[in-house]
């Protein structure tokens, strides 16, 4: 089948070294894109000659027939059903099994989960998905109950790390740093290396006698496809070291909760203790210049600021720190008060009272009143209002409330629940109320170098109300920016303004907003949601390859290592040029990850091969993959209401509207039979 996946297989084992501008939509980059796979596929590009003619092969596909994420075939001479169950089961040729490939921080395979799956997928190892017991385990230690002053939780959790850290001065903090990878280095890896036998021991490479005068840190850089493919990246393209540092909140967790102790070398130095930050510069090579800090957790985002600061990066190539980048409520107000833009009607309220006094003055009544509706001062029909926590992730916590009672469930669920990502174990001592938000909700990432702003990649989001839950993931759509009467350029304009009055002039944003156009005037109104400066945290880089030409971890790399002009360019011809991106994206093909909702409750009785076949031979389909823990009959599975709780997701892609629509409507109805369960006693 040659209609479209050469051009998503090619994106996804290849990229192009120069932004591809559109002549022609479409025919000129399937044209290339073609080539490159039957160059692929006939061997020319293989294990020993990674970098061909100006591609290069991004780590997260080093084994082009891998079958742990399988791709539409070109073709194969398995049968097709055995073929079509060893790609959606996702378990054959596992390279992620392998001793090797798990080495290193294998025992984060149980705690990392911030895109779905169970306890043992390892699709992104950027967030920690604690529960209760892990939380419990973080906030006290028998040992250090007499260190400990009792004035308040956070108070307590502070004490309770300097003393962890005064635990861990035994051993050393140190940069790790990995050094560049040569063609020669890549030769030697063998047959169909995984990024873990690139990246793995780096601490113990040789200083090379070419010495990098340039380096990038990298904090949690779990990720196969965000830090480690950053990592690769900079070392094999740009000739880059990299540093490798723990953010305090991982280096805690993985202590106390693992009770593991190899990684402590790892930890950042104490940013408070001035001859701490300085032993631990002093064992870096003089000559290396720290280009940047890019962080791939959310719960490492205000230990990366606080360490540029340390390390004297600001503002050369670092923003500082503020806390509004992360504080929603603090968020809003200085998009607000500095930027000038329209924002949700909001309040920080540390009582229930003053929820539900501010949820009144938003019109929202009691569950009575609102059925009434119509009767004055009751709460005006259809009112809603958002309630959430002040620090969150992936929509944790978020309640999506029709009347006072719900209100004050969430109010009571949030408050003096754990902070997300806070190595002190700090609690919400106040929680966020917010007028909802009615219209489209755009994501938008963004990358910047010195204030310049350039948009990666524009989304639009289809989330849904299923299974109790309000906001349901379904889709993130890529969207192009040259639509005729579109939102897309306002939503730009609009997210660029609100990353200039947070500060935010170098790096990685993602930026979620929601559009409305009025029907009356047509004019567009724009509103934040919040700004995560970090990835997307999904494996966006094949699709927007594909569909956009480039991707965001690239021009992170152009924004930080590239050359400033006065390098000869064809010295570097592999290296995304920055002054080449264009300001705003435009697509070439339609394109979507589709998130498979769960509408299921219980054991795992039957799952349905035949239906899970027919999603895959949809022509839009590219990739799919199913985790492997609801591949077994016996295992348990719960309904989807977020991120965290999906059962797997596609990659959609096609230059044909309607079949790309068609095939969307059509996953989305399949995904609703994948499986059948005993249900279990309530």
């Amino acid at each position: 089948d040659m209609r479209c996946p050469p051009s998503y297989e090619s994106a996804m084992s290849m990229r192009p070294n120069a932004v591809v501008m559109n002549s022609s939509r479409w025919s000129l980059v399937v044209f290339i894109l073609t080539a490159a796979t039957t160059a692929i596929t006939s061997g020319y590009c293989n294990k020993s000659n990674f970098f061909v003619n100006g591609w290069s092969l991004p780590p997260r596909r080093f084994n082009h027939n891998a079958q742990f994420h399988l791709h539409k075939p070109l073709s194969t001479n398995n049968s097709p059903l055995l073929h079509s169950k060893a790609k959606v089961i996702g378990l054959a040729n596992n390279d992620r099994n392998s001793e090797t490939n798990t080495r290193r921080f294998s025992y984060l395979t149980n705690a990392l989960n911030a895109r779905g799956g169970a306890d043992d997928e390892v699709e992104n190892k950027a967030d920690v998905d604690v529960d209760e017991d892990d939380i419990a385990i973080m906030e006290s230690d028998s040992d250090d109950e007499e260190s400990v002053d009792e004035s308040t939780d956070n108070t307590i959790g502070e004490n309770a790390m300097k003393e962890l850290r005064r635990k861990w001065s035994s051993t050393q903090a140190a940069p790790s740093i990995a050094w560049p990878i040569t063609d020669t280095d890549m030769d030697m890896l063998g047959d169909n290396p995984t990024l873990a036998d690139i990246d793995n021991d780096y601490s113990n490479q040789p200083i090379p006698k070419d010495q990098p005068t340039k380096a990038i840190i990298i904090m949690d850089g779990f990720s196969p496809y965000h830090g480690q493919y950053l990592s690769h990246m900079a070392r094999h393209i740009y000739g880059a070291a990299v540093i490798h540092v723990l953010s305090d909140f991982m280096v805690r967790y993985l202590y106390q909760v693992q009770q593991q102790k190899d990684h402590l070398s790892s930890r950042l130095p104490d940013l408070e203790n001035g001859d701490d930050v300085e032993a631990w510069s002093s064992l870096l090579p003089p000559s290396l210049e720290i280009c940047g800090i890019y962080c791939e957790s959310d719960s490492g985002l205000d230990d990366a600021e606080r360490l540029g600061v340390a390390l004297g990066l600001y503002p050369r190539c670092h923003d500082g720190v503020n806390n509004a980048r992360r504080d929603k409520f603090l968020m809003n107000q200085v998009v607000s008060e500095e930027g000038g833009l329209d924002v949700v009607k909001q309040k920080s309220c540390r009582t229930l009272e003053e929820a539900e006094e501010f949820a009144r003055g938003l019109g929202l009544g009691s569950e009575a009143e609102t059925k009434e509706g119509a009767d004055e001062d009751l709460g005006s029909p259809g009112v809603l209002v958002v309630v959430k926590p002040l620090r969150g992730v992936a929509s944790d916590d978020v309640h999506l409330c029709s009347d006072i009672s719900s209100v004050k469930k969430a109010f009571e669920k949030i408050l003096q629940s754990p902070v997300f990502g806070s190595s002190t174990a700090a609690k919400h001592e106040q929680v966020l109320v917010q007028e909802f938000a009615t219209g489209v909700e755009y994501a938008v990432d963004v990358v910047c170098r010195d204030g310049e702003r350039k948009a990666a990649a524009v989304w639009r989001y289809d989330k849904r109300a299923v299974n109790g839950a309000p906001f349901v993931y379904h889709a993130t759509e890529l969207v192009s920016t040259d639509n005729e009467g579109g939102v897309e350029e306002d939503v730009c304009s609009y997210i660029f303004d609100a990353l200039d009055a947070l500060g935010v002039r170098w790096g990685l944003s993602h930026v979620e907003v929601i559009a409305e156009t009025s029907p009356e005037t047509g004019k567009i109104r724009v509103r934040l949601v919040e700004v995560n400066c970090r990835q997307h945290n999904t494996d966006f880089i094949p699709l927007t390859n594909a569909c956009v030409g480039y991707n965001a971890l690239d021009m992170v790399l152009a924004a930080h290592l590239g050359n400033d002009g006065d390098d000869d360019v064809n010295s570097h011809s592999q290296e995304l040029q920055w002054d080449s991106i264009p300001v705003l994206p435009t697509t070439r093909a339609y394109g979507a990850i589709v998130h498979f909702v769960s509408h299921v409750k219980g054991t795992i009785s039957l799952i349905h091969y035949d239906v899970l076949e027919a999603m895959e031979d949809l022509a839009s389909v590219m990739d799919m993959h199913v985790y492997p823990q609801f591949m077994e009959v016996g295992n348990p599975i719960k309904k989807t209401v977020d991120i965290r709780s999906d059962s797997g997701w596609a990659h959609l892609m096609n230059d044909d509207e309607e079949e790309f629509r068609r095939d969307y409507a059509r996953l989305v109805e399949l995904m609703k039979d994948m499986f059948e369960v005993e249900e279990e006693d309530e």
